[in-house]
């Protein structure tokens, strides 16, 4: 037990440092922040073995770190920062986004995928649960760039409000499919649905309740920064804790709402230290950034893309075209229904800026070795991953410009 904390304790350690040349770096090249820590950890990840280094982060609790410890503060505060005005405006387009467009976008990619890779050990099922990996988005390098040029709150709220749900969508979708995919649960659609109406609706439930907990106790002490930060740690690790433990339902929504909800009614209260918790949650999720994407770069193997090089192009044009479609058909669907109009030049940013980051890994490193296509799901994921930091994340400034994004 010793050994392992000693461990742990040394590759934070490390993690740091190689947080720190990062910034060193990034201030020298003009490429995204996160891009030059997949690098450096894949660098590192060279000297591990040669140099003997035992990190404490082994496959099996990769996963763990991530959506346990690392997510809970990514979710947390960005749903803290989110401007709960111009969200409640926005709600049901970001909602439209991150149900209806995530099923167009899943669907769209496994009918792609599918049919492009032919191979009787890639049935439909491992597309689908490849479709609902890779349609993830992570907001955080393009809310960077939207934030340098002051782009409008609302297409701030859109990009950054849907990758927040679609997130806790992916994840709550990903534990249904593979269910069905190893046949240990949901013997039809109408279950399945059963239970994600169950999983995604507790979790609002439980992050409503334990978000209004939360400010009624900020009511009844002397709101003190200090108090604040380890009030909002506890409620962010709590909701998710007691939603995936307790309850078994989805923490990552709990969390989302409990965040939203601790802001709006706790606002007045608090409101004169909000710019000061603001910043402790921006540095907290800046660590947390820095960690996942030198883990990222870790586990990342060159033979993943010398051998599955034709899946994961496949994947890559097939993520492009099903967001084109989910944006779209979302966007028409906001128009003539309920939600707001967008206007003409938000879409383009809104697809080229769907990045894949964070949640994405978590789920491909998550997949069980004992289904046979696992392997193919985990290399695709990564390539999408890599591909978006290298390609996307470095032109989306372009392509703003272009748009006329300010």
């Amino acid at each position: 037990m010793e050994s392992s904390i000693i461990h742990t304790i040394g590759s934070v350690l490390i993690f740091a440092a190689i947080g720190s040349i990062g910034l060193l770096v990034h201030r020298r090249v003009r490429l995204p922040f996160s891009l030059i820590l997949v690098v450096l950890g894949f660098l590192l990840s060279l000297l591990v073995v040669p140099l003997g280094w035992q990190t404490g982060i082994e496959a099996s609790n990769f996963q763990d770190v991530i959506l346990f410890v690392l997510l809970p503060v990514l979710i947390f505060e960005s749903a803290f920062s989110l401007h709960v005005k111009i969200l409640m405006k926005y709600l049901p387009n970001v909602l439209t986004l991150a149900t209806l467009g995530i099923v167009l976008s899943a669907s769209i990619i496994a009918v792609i995928l599918y049919y492009g890779i032919d191979h009787a050990g890639f049935p439909f099922i491992a597309a689908l649960l490849t479709g609902v990996v890779i349609s993830a988005t992570d907001p955080v390098a393009v809310v960077a760039q939207l934030k340098q040029l002051k782009a409008p709150a609302e297409l701030n709220i859109l990009i950054e409000g849907e990758s927040l749900f679609n997130d806790a969508t992916a994840i709550v979708l990903f534990g249904i499919v593979l269910s069905i995919a190893t046949g240990s649960e949901y013997a039809g659609f109408g279950a399945a649905f059963l239970t994600f109406l169950k999983v995604f609706v507790g979790g609002i439930v439980l992050g409503a309740i334990l978000g209004g907990f939360a400010a009624l106790i900020v009511k009844w002490i002397e709101p003190s920064i200090p108090h604040l930060i380890f009030i909002t740690l506890v409620l962010a690790y709590g909701s998710l804790y007691v939603g995936e433990h307790v309850l078994h339902v989805s923490g990552i929504v709990a969390v989302l709402v409990a965040a939203l909800i601790f802001k709006r009614f706790a606002f007045k209260r608090i409101e004169h230290h909000i710019l000061e918790l603001h910043h402790v949650w921006e540095t907290l999720a800046f660590v947390a950034n820095v960690f996942v994407f030198i883990l990222l770069g870790l586990v990342v193997s060159i033979n993943m893309f010398t051998d599955m090089y034709i899946a994961i192009g496949l994947a890559i044009a097939g993520a492009f075209v099903a967001r084109i479609v989910a944006v779209y058909v979302s966007v028409l669907v906001n128009k003539y229904t309920i939600g707001q109009s967008t206007p003409s030049n938000y879409p383009p940013i809104m697809i080229w800026g769907g990045l894949r980051g964070a949640v994405t890994i978590a789920l491909v490193l998550s997949l069980p070795t004992s289904i046979p296509y696992w392997w193919t799901i985990q290399s695709i994921g990564f390539g999408v991953v890599i591909f978006s930091l290298v390609v996307q994340a470095t032109t989306n400034p372009l392509l703003m410009k272009k748009m006329r994004i300010n």
